[in-house]
């Protein structure tokens, strides 16, 4: 079965992905020309920000859940990603600009797959300081 998922943390998470990822994603939006930017030495750069948003907001969400704290971090993420990227498919579609519901599936994927590794890394925090508490 699916775990229960504590709201505040994933809500918490997927605010901090949002707060860390949407920066990025416009500054790329205002580089870009057609909204592409292939050849630009700023995309790794951007990519990494956007990559560390997702998994700062799966740590966020895991740090404090002993129960599920893998499932916390990608739903926050995952979260995070949804709610931008349908501002997103809003403004495509409104400028009657094509969507390509393919990668915005891979990134939702990638996204929530991110958080959890964040999760993980927030798991592993938790034990080790509660193994070296007395």
């Amino acid at each position: 079965m699916f775990p229960r998922l504590e709201r505040r943390s994933v809500l918490t998470g997927a605010l901090v992905t949002i707060i860390l990822a949407v920066p990025p994603a416009v500054i790329g939006l205002l580089l870009s020309e057609d909204d592409t930017m292939e050849g630009s030495a700023w995309v790794p750069v951007l990519f990494f920000w956007i990559t560390l948003a997702f998994f700062l907001g799966g740590l966020v969400a895991a740090r404090a859940q002993p129960h599920a704290p893998l499932a916390h971090g990608a739903a926050a993420a995952l979260l995070g990603y949804l709610l931008v990227q349908g501002v997103g498919v809003v403004r495509h579609l409104i400028s009657g600009e094509d969507l390509s519901w393919l990668s915005i599936a891979f990134s939702a994927m990638l996204s929530a797959s991110i958080g959890t590794v964040g999760g993980i890394v927030a798991n592993g925090l938790r034990v080790r300081r509660s193994r070296a508490a007395p």
